[in-house]
């Protein structure tokens, strides 16, 4: 799994920043601080991990549903040629960090540092050779797991993220056994995770129609959702799976709610439902779902409202309604291992049940070992975090002096409950004490060198002082 993110000179970012991941991670901070820049960041690597070229770059800038914002050159901080990009991820042993450097010549992007390693050991890959002028080849070093300081290279398109390129045995020279098999092991498992991050940014408008039963994961805007819902519903890992989809496909009169036999999915189904829980006003029995003329669904919310049984398709729900049926699906049918990222997670969460939705997102997270990092702007839902989740709040402001983006982790500062005793952490947030303590606060280790000082001049003072 991602155990941390990190980026320098990407847009308002000018010093290395840390982005840490736990199983529920919340990114705060104020309005323009760099909260969307990180994660602007965070998408670019995974969408070269894809394996989309640097030169397609100016329209994945440009298109509607952006990689980032803005221009080519806006992506870098102010008078910089350069910027890094990387993550760290565990269970790969020596190479569990992964750096990648990317620099600006004339109008095109060019990779001219990548690297995969652990530590100050020999790297899996060092691209030392990075390609100059027009050209786009570059030279990658390789472990070849022999003795001896010189080690082989290869040559590489710095179009492409290198990690993307080395996933096959034949990269690299038949007598290299180790490398064949470790390399792209280890290169897969990067593409693996980082490809399939889930940038969840629900439109309640596009959940609103049919979607196609082939859908099998959950895409960012939720246009899918009834179709993914369905698989979970129905136990989409089951065989009889197999059994429901031919009944859809061979009979169109058949009723999916009372017709199909399907094995017994009372904890699958009750977990969907807990999530759903977290609306108010409303007892949500279950759910059901339309079939459409083209092997397409539409769910369907079972209320209980008065004693009287309602079915209400997902035309008539409220967006807040589609929004946390969109966060269940994600949550419970990304591949396990995975990162599910939700910009604004409380648009359309009610401050009542706040707090139950949290407590499901950790939950679930922790089970299906998932990272699920969040950004809010919202008092009530950080209020609302469980405690222990506090911890892996980061907060995102700009340096007072500098102007640029700065991501501090709340559990990484020795003094920080000393602040959070004091009141809740929305309204830190809110009153401006959290910003003002980690932009004057001096930490431990500077209070330690100001107390070693003031020691030193009572030394010198009982000495005399200075001849």
């Amino acid at each position: 799994m991602l155990t941390s993110f990190h980026l320098k000179n990407f847009k308002s970012f000018k010093q290395d920043a840390v982005l840490p991941l736990a199983s529920l991670t919340v990114l705060i901070g104020a309005n323009a601080a760099g909260k969307s820049n990180a994660l602007e960041g965070l998408r670019l690597l995974s969408w070269l991990a894809q394996g989309n070229k640097l030169s397609a770059i100016q329209h994945a800038v440009n298109q509607a549903d952006k990689v980032v914002r803005g221009r080519v050159p806006d992506i870098f901080q102010k008078g910089e040629t350069k910027f890094t990009l990387g993550c760290s991820m565990d269970a790969i042993p020596g190479a569990n960090v992964l750096d990648m450097e990317l620099e600006l010549r004339g109008d095109d992007l060019h990779i001219v540092a990548e690297r995969m390693g652990s530590g100050n050991g020999i790297p899996l890959y060092d691209m030392d050779q990075a390609s100059k002028g027009h050209s786009t080849e570059a030279g990658v070093a390789y472990n070849n797991f022999s003795k001896g300081g010189n080690k082989p290279h290869i040559p590489v398109s710095d179009q492409m993220a290198v990690f993307a390129q080395l996933d096959s045995p034949a990269s690299f020279h038949a007598n290299h056994k180790s490398a064949q098999q470790q390399i792209p092991r280890a290169c897969k498992r990067y593409q693996d995770v980082l490809s399939n991050i889930l940038f969840l940014d629900p439109a309640p408008a596009k959940m609103r129609d049919f979607s196609f039963l082939a859908d099998k994961r959950l895409g960012g805007d939720g246009a899918n959702l009834s179709s993914v819902l369905f698989r979970l519903w129905y136990g989409g890992g089951h065989a009889e799976f197999n059994h429901v989809m031919e009944e859809i496909k061979n009979n169109k009169s058949v009723d999916i709610q009372t017709e199909v036999q399907i094995p017994d999915l009372t904890a699958e189904r009750q977990e969907i439902l807990s999530f759903i829980q977290s609306l108010p006003e409303q007892d949500i029995q279950g759910l059901s779902f339309l079939k459409g003329p083209r092997n397409d669904v539409m769910v369907q919310l079972v209320e209980s409202f008065g004693g009287v049984r309602r079915e209400y398709e997902s035309a008539l729900l409220s967006d807040g309604t589609l929004r946390v049926l969109a966060i269940a699906a994600a949550m419970l049918s990304a591949p396990e291992g995975s990162l599910v990222v939700i910009e604004e997670i409380d648009n359309g969460v009610h401050p009542s049940r706040a707090r139950h939705l949290l407590e499901r997102i950790q939950t679930v997270a922790e089970r299906r070992k998932l990272r699920v990092l969040l950004s809010t702007h919202n008092p009530a839902m950080l209020d609302a975090l469980p405690d222990k989740a506090v911890p892996d709040v980061v907060f995102c402001y700009r340096d007072p002096v500098l102007g640029d983006s700065r991501l501090v982790r709340l559990g990484s500062l020795p003094d920080a409950p000393e602040l959070l005793i004091q009141d809740t952490l929305g309204h830190l947030m809110t009153t401006g004490a959290l910003e003002r303590f980690v932009k004057t606060h001096p930490g431990s280790q500077a209070r330690k060198e100001k107390a070693k000082a003031w020691l030193a001049s009572l030394k010198a003072t009982e000495h005399g002082g200075p001849q």
